[in-house]
């Protein structure tokens, strides 16, 4: 029966106790209130008529005011249970004490004041406090289910309450009716406590109640004006309190109109009220979870103040009692129904204090001021301009403009209020570098670099020399100049190499003695200057540097050589740089190691600034050989080589650990020779599975629109059903986004494949259900064994799944947004959890929501759920097993090979026959790995043995 009601009513076991205590609560509250609102309305109106009611609007305001100050002073201090105690008790004392004097004929037309006001407060304050309370015993996710069945009760009792009056009114007269509604907060009280205790309580820890206390005060009027999405609110109530207000005084003048007898106008409110909460209930039952969740919260809103436009628009082309009693009935059920439940909606993203601060200031106060407003408005359209009771419709339709385009900007703010929930797990922007010729900026690097002439700030200098290359400016050339005998090594090299970048600085007399500068990076700056002008220098300055003892010299030397006359055909057989080359490669083998290890440095920088057949053939022997340090110089001598014939040594490179960051930038550096040569590669089988594998990390950094088509193509024609690589394609094309925002992937690929992933997670969620489930129900170590195994790696799959529709979320909406929501769902924390599912509620289109939601949902239920026991009835054990048959067959049918291992294992424990023809297929399936059809064998064995006894008894 449970299940039968957890299925059409949307709530979940361990729910249904919390459920049922608050719609009898707010069952008892709502009948009380309507078998006193009907009484005092015709009770005032037969004492002060139609004229009065404005009046009274403004005496709620001034009187909310008064409240919701003590209201909030009270808060401050006592716990929420206590002044929702004592104010209940207060209700009950005003109404015994207008039971006692309404038989007094003098005191009748204070009563009727007083009776009109404690319904107009008592019905927001005591609402507020309900559904406050309600809203710290679930959380968002559980009120979007469950508020609209909670207010289902308020709608009961409001149906209830009204149709009591209508029967009662006449039997048991005035003075009765209120000593009924008296009576029914009695019980109101004990729920009260009973539900703050075992639901609340609860949630409250001991650090939270003293956090509470010590925070300073916050006046609720400041927490409203700080925060764009409370003025919303407030404008939404506010709007909605005062167009009701107006269409209730057509309501009301137009019913005493016709019906002039007390009891005959009680008598019909009732009955009206109660028929208003019967469409109500069945708005609430049936529409308002599908509104909620299909539409969000802004959308429910919308609703009201469309139906209240109809209904004006009806009053003002046929006026009259029929016209005013549609509005009614158009604000009387949406807005004890849809419009409420996404009232309070809206309270949700808000944390405990500030709630508790604003709700009851908002339910309370700016209610009942905007019913004053009401009331100055009926005031002046009534007495003053005279107007008509069906002409306010104009008025009405007015304040429900205001109030729709309040709704339409609310829900970017009711987003961003969860938005900021996940602040902390947004992903830090990188800032670019400074890249400007503004004046300021210049000015500011010439004067760090004058001053930097006497100073030592090594950081602050390397900064500015780098940048200052971008600002192509004679004003730099003599404070960069100056750097050259600066203490410190780093500043001497930048700043050379600086002056080196800089056509016009001809500085041979400063740069030629720090030839013999003690500092390897220094002297290695000045071959690159000296031999960038050879000319100016004179080949009997640079040859002995070449033909150098020293091995540091002549290393450098060849490199600054190699690296000047690479792209200059001319220059390189002039000074032989090939045959130079070929000289000291052959003479490695007769040097000793430390000699031989000092020259690979420097010929393989040689050889890949080069652009010589020597030296790529240089490069390519290296990249064969085992020494892990040369293999470190040939991949950067690659990287600058930049010829096609070493990208398949570097790709094979790739799959060793320490060499993949250098052999990745190395690769990058192909750019477009790159992106051209992979596709034949693959075609042709030249790379391994574990090295496409790795392509995704190097095409990542590769800013082309080509970039993104070979990326799909791993995916759709060459490797579709690899998993290891799907998501390594999905995280490149990530970082594709991220980095170059220019690049497009196909919107529909990405919403296929969106689809695609959702349907196996769905997949995967029911049978590991059903695993969490027969765990319980092993009948030997053996099969719990397999099935912890089957489980386990179940999961590991499943995470996987997760990982990649989040990956292609990632692809369709602001990656700044679904990475917090991605990590929100990974935390430990369930508020963290429920938070990051409601903002990717607001955040996904209506057909991905429809998908999507429900999963992660389940999967938040999975998850508090998998260390629980809860075996299962017996009568559904035969429902299970054929679940179970049905999940590993689907697993048997896939291509995780591991996975079906584990499945087949599982299988050969389980003593189920019909399970045997599965085994024998799948034994001697052609089309299966070696590994699938001897574990099937196997499995199948097992299970013939364990069933032969069976046979034979």
């Amino acid at each position: 029966m449970q299940q039968v009601l957890s299925r059409v009513f949307r709530a979940r076991p361990g729910e249904w106790g919390a459920v049922v205590l608050l719609q009898l609560l707010v069952f008892l509250i709502i009948c009380a209130l309507l078998i006193i609102k009907p009484t005092a309305s015709a009770l005032f109106l037969s004492e002060y008529g139609a004229v009065g009611l404005p009046y009274m609007f403004l005496a709620t305001a001034v009187l909310a005011a008064i409240v919701s100050t003590g209201y909030a002073a009270a808060l401050r201090r006592y716990s929420l249970l206590r002044v929702s105690v004592i104010s209940l008790v207060v209700c009950l004392l005003v109404l015994l004490g207008c039971a006692s004097f309404i038989r007094l004929p003098l005191a009748r037309p204070t009563v009727a004041a007083v009776l009109y006001l404690w319904t107009a407060l008592f019905g927001v304050l005591a609402a507020s406090q309900f559904w406050m309370m309600a809203s710290f015993v679930f959380d968002v996710r559980q009120a979007k289910r469950l508020f609209g069945l909670i207010g289902a009760g308020a709608i009961a009792g409001g149906i209830t309450g009204g149709y009591l009056t209508t029967l009662l009114a006449r039997e048991i007269g005035t003075r009765n009716l209120i000593l009924l509604a008296a009576a029914l907060l009695v019980p109101c009280l004990v729920l009260t406590a009973v539900i703050w205790r075992r639901y609340v309580a609860r949630k409250q820890s001991v650090v939270a109640r003293k956090k509470k206390v010590s925070a300073a005060y916050e006046a609720p009027h400041r927490l409203i004006l700080e925060s764009k999405h409370l003025l919303l609110l407030c404008g939404i109530v506010a709007l909605s309190v005062t167009a009701a207000k107006l269409v209730d005084y057509q309501f009301s003048v137009l019913a005493a109109e016709r019906y002039g007898d007390q009891d005959r106008l009680a008598a019909f409110f009732g009955f009206w009220y109660s028929t208003f909460n019967i469409v109500a209930l069945v708005i609430q039952l049936v529409l308002t979870h599908r509104v909620v969740q299909g539409l969000g919260v802004s959308g429910a809103l919308l609703f009201l103040p469309i139906g209240l436009g109809i209904g004006a628009i009806v009053m003002l082309f046929v006026p009259g009692l029929n016209a005013a009693t549609l509005s009614r009935s158009v604000d009387g059920s949406l807005k004890q129904s849809l419009s409420r439940a996404s009232v309070e909606m809206l309270f949700l993203p808000l944390d405990e204090d500030t709630k508790k601060k604003v709700k009851t200031y908002i339910d309370v106060f700016v209610d009942s001021l905007a019913g004053g407003l009401g009331g100055i408005l009926l005031i002046a359209l009534t007495q003053v301009l005279g107007i008509s009771a069906p002409a306010i419709s104009w008025c009405v339709l007015l304040l429900v403009v205001g109030w729709l385009i309040s709704v339409v900007l609310i829900r970017e703010e009711y987003i961003e209020a969860f938005r900021a929930q996940l602040s902390h797990l947004k992903p830090k922007e990188h800032r670019n570098r400074l890249k400007s010729h503004h004046r300021k900026v210049m000015a500011s690097f010439l004067q760090v670099l004058e001053e930097g002439q006497m100073s030592t700030h090594e950081k602050q200098l390397l900064y500015v020399l780098e940048r200052a290359d971008d600002l192509a400016d004679d004003t730099f050339h003599e404070p960069v100049r100056k750097l050259l005998t600066h203490p410190s090594a780093s500043v001497r090299s930048r700043a050379l190499r600086s002056l080196y970048l800089q056509p016009g600085a001809e500085l041979l007399e400063e740069v030629i003695p720090l030839l013999n500068d003690p500092e390897l990076q220094v002297r290695a700056a000045a071959y690159d200057y000296l031999f960038s002008r050879p000319e100016a220098v004179g080949r009997e300055v640079l040859e002995p540097l070449l033909a150098s003892e020293d091995i540091a010299t002549a290393g450098a030397a060849l490199v600054s050589l190699a690296s000047e006359t690479a792209h200059n055909e001319y220059a390189r057989r002039a000074w032989k740089v090939d045959k130079r080359l070929r000289r000291r490669i052959r003479q490695l083998a007769e040097l000793p190691t430390d000699a031989r290890s000092a020259w690979y440095l420097h010929l393989l920088k040689a050889a890949g600034r080069s652009n010589t057949a020597t030296g790529r053939a240089f490069i390519q022997r290296c990249l064969l050989r085992e020494e892990e340090h040369i293999l470190r110089y040939a991949v950067l001598a690659a990287g600058e080589s930049l010829h096609e014939e070493l990208i398949v040594p570097l790709l094979h490179l790739i799959v060793e650990p320490r060499l993949r960051p250098l052999v990745i930038n190395a690769l990058v550096q192909y750019q477009g020779g790159l992106l051209t040569t992979i596709p034949g590669l693959i075609r042709s089988g030249e790379l391994s599975l574990g090295e496409v594998r790795r392509l995704p990390s190097v095409l990542e950094k590769i800013d082309r629109q080509q970039t993104v088509e070979l990326l799909l193509s791993l995916l759709e024609r060459h490797f579709p059903h690899d998993l290891p690589l799907r998501m390594e394609v999905l995280r490149a094309l990530n970082a594709l986004r991220r980095d170059f925002p220019r690049l497009g992937v196909s919107p529909k690929w990405v919403y296929r494949n969106i689809v695609a992933e959702a349907r196996v997670y769905d997949s995967q969620q029911q049978q590991l259900s059903v695993q969490y489930t027969l765990l319980h129900v092993a009948q030997s170590d053996e099969e719990l064994t397999y099935r912890e195994s089957y489980t386990g790696l179940l999961r590991q799959r499943m995470s996987g799944t997760f990982n990649r529709l989040f990956r292609l979320l990632g692809l369709r909406y602001p990656p700044a947004d679904i990475i917090p929501v991605h990590l929100a769902l990974q935390s430990d924390q369930v508020a963290t959890q429920v938070s990051g599912i409601e903002f990717l509620d607001n955040l996904l289109e209506l057909s991905l929501k429809r998908l999507i939601i429900p999963l992660l949902d389940r999967r938040q239920r999975q998850l508090a759920e998998q260390d629980r026991t809860f075996p299962s009835p017996d009568d559904n054990m035969a429902k299970l097993r054929r679940q179970e048959f049905k999940s590993l067959r689907r697993t048997l049918r896939g291509r995780d090979t591991a996975l079906k291992v584990a499945a087949l294992r599982l299988i050969s424990t389980l003593g189920d026959p019909q399970y045997l023809p599965l085994l024998a297929h799948y034994a001697a399936a052609g089309d299966a790995s070696r590994k699938v059809r001897l574990v099937a064998g196997q499995a199948l064995e097992q299970l013939r043995a364990s069933l032969a006894p069976a046979e034979v008894v």
